[in-house]
């Protein structure tokens, strides 16, 4: 995948096209997570038949080694915000391929699970890789480096299901796991030579970056040409008074002072909930797909996969523009696009997708399905940005793996269609499992809406809580150029209050947005 000019990293202190290697090391972290999952799609007949085990087993694994994805991420977490990221991710990178290669020699059940246990564990990467991008890139390139970032999971499945396919077809179930495990290995060494960026730089320079000044009028970084060409013929954006609070912890902090203070962000928990409600549906779709094409469109298994790929080729569409569409409005001044990218994404996913599914035509299914895809992942990118933009990049580690967590609640979605086409069935004339997967799916469409619609309440969060951020960001960053140079922050109050925190009042936007008055609404597009 070629990175465009507009998504390499530009701040200062960041290595030229540093952003552009570390991004593709970090989409291989998706890769190889969705890999695996692809190929024990693959490897299930065998495994099955060398260990004896029933459907019903070999259903449980994918839900247990999510389990331990979450329970993984919780150290990586902590991990991220106190530790050199680039050198975590090589180490679990080496775990992962440890767990893949340990799954493919077992001699038994209990030497295989504990394989897949590792590498699930393994999986937990997202706190770690999430806190790196949101250093590697601008709050205003964020979402699109998130897209690409996601779209490694896409490569992920299609390498695991055709890459797979071929290895099991040749070798056996077995080389469905050793194929895997070198690609693990060398992304692990990869990681050893990938730059470190500092942490929370691109948000203290965020407004400076979209045409903002420094607090005393000066301008806080140089723009290169193609950067103020393009904010000559966009918005400047001017973010409100910061929410009220006590300052950022250190990142030393222990969980349980992490997670209060994380408790005290709503737009991230407003986001996270949007995006656990609406992803039942994407989970069960991708679970219950090439079942429901061959039940009710009566398609054979190629045909059927053929159709699920329609589906998989719109969503990769829809994670790389869902994040250059929210980027392009946040830099023409639209503070809340990503709220309005999540929320209309997914309401028009449930308006195309109910109809796709309930339609017995397939000329008619087929067209609306793409499009359906392209709508149901256009909203993961700017919901993974929103959700980093604001937490303090101390913490960001720990942010993403209480949101890791509880998304774990989404891979019910596969159970929850499930039930609802026992219940159906139970209910139609001759008990028909056709009639059950189909009505059942189109009946939890409607979940993707409900996302939606909570993402709407965090409209008059988000500004506020990025403004924290901002604000916090850049008092410290002042802070530490100032000890850099040997002498204090000028006796500037603005700087260092006499409680000794960080001022939590963000620099004005730029010539054309002035602070508002005390006890004004700021207008928020």
């Amino acid at each position: 995948m070629t990175l465009s000019r507009r998504l390499r990293a530009s701040a200062p202190r960041t290595r030229a096209g540093g952003g552009a290697v570390a991004l593709i090391a970090l989409a291989t972290t998706t890769m190889l997570i969705q890999g695996d999952q692809s190929a024990l799609a693959q490897a299930v007949h065998g495994i099955e038949r060398q260990f004896g085990l029933s459907d019903q087993v070999v259903g449980l694994i994918p839900l247990v080694m999510a389990a331990c994805a979450s329970i993984g991420s919780i150290p990586f977490g902590v991990l991220a915000d106190r530790r050199r990221r680039t050198w975590v991710l090589a180490g679990i990178c080496a775990l992962w391929a440890a767990g893949m290669g340990a799954g493919a020699i077992a001699a038994s059940f209990a030497v295989f699970i504990v394989g897949r246990l590792v590498s699930g564990a393994a999986e937990g990467t997202p706190p770690v890789a999430i806190s790196l991008l949101s250093d590697y890139f601008p709050v205003g390139r964020r979402s699109e480096a998130m897209g690409v970032y996601q779209a490694g999971a896409i490569v992920g499945a299609i390498v695991g299901l055709l890459g797979g396919g071929i290895a099991v077809q040749l070798g056996g179930w077995r080389w469905a796991f050793w194929m895997w495990a070198p690609i693990g290995l060398l992304v692990a060494i990869f990681y050893l030579f990938v730059h470190e960026p500092p942490r929370g730089h691109q948000d203290a320079e965020f407004e400076a970056l979209l045409g903002g000044r420094g607090s005393r009028g000066e301008p806080a970084v140089s723009l290169s040409a193609p950067e103020a060409a393009s904010l000559a013929s966009g918005g400047v954006l001017a973010l409100p008074q910061p929410r009220r609070g006590p300052p950022p912890p250190e990142s030393d902090v222990s969980f349980r002072e992490a997670l209060r203070f994380l408790m005290r962000i709503p737009s991230m928990w407003f986001g996270t909930v949007s995006l656990t409600v609406s992803q039942l549906l994407l989970y069960g779709l991708s679970f219950w797909g090439v079942e429901y094409f061959e039940r009710v469109h009566h398609l054979g298994p190629a045909a059927a996969g053929a159709l699920v790929s329609v589906l998989g080729a719109g969503s990769a569409i829809g994670i790389l523009a869902g994040g250059f569409l929210s980027d392009r409005l946040l830099r023409h001044g639209h503070v809340n696009a990503r709220v309005y990218v999540v929320a209309y994404g997914s309401i028009a996913a449930t308006l195309v997708l109910a109809p796709a599914f309930a339609s017995t035509n397939l000329w008619l299914s087929a067209p609306l399905i793409f499009v359906g895809g392209i709508l149901l992942t256009l909203p993961i990118a700017p919901a993974e940005a929103l959700c980093t933009d604001v937490v303090p990049p101390q913490l960001r580690g720990r942010g993403a793996t209480v949101r890791q967590v509880v998304r774990t609640i989404s891979y019910g979605g596969p159970y929850l269609i499930g039930v609802v086409s026992v219940a159906i069935a139970a209910h139609s004339d001759g008990s028909s499992t056709t009639v059950g997967l189909h009505w059942a799916i189109v009946a939890v469409c409607p979940l993707y809406a409900l996302g939606g619609l909570i993402m709407f309440a965090a409209v008059r969060h988000y500004p506020r809580d990025i403004a924290y951020v901002v604000a916090h960001a850049r008092a410290q960053s002042a802070a530490a150029g100032q000890a850099a140079n040997g002498h204090p922050a000028d006796g500037d109050p603005a700087a260092t209050p006499p409680n000794g925190h960080p001022a939590a009042e963000p620099p004005a936007a730029g010539p054309q947005a002035a602070r508002p008055a005390p006890g004004a609404t700021p207008e928020v597009k």
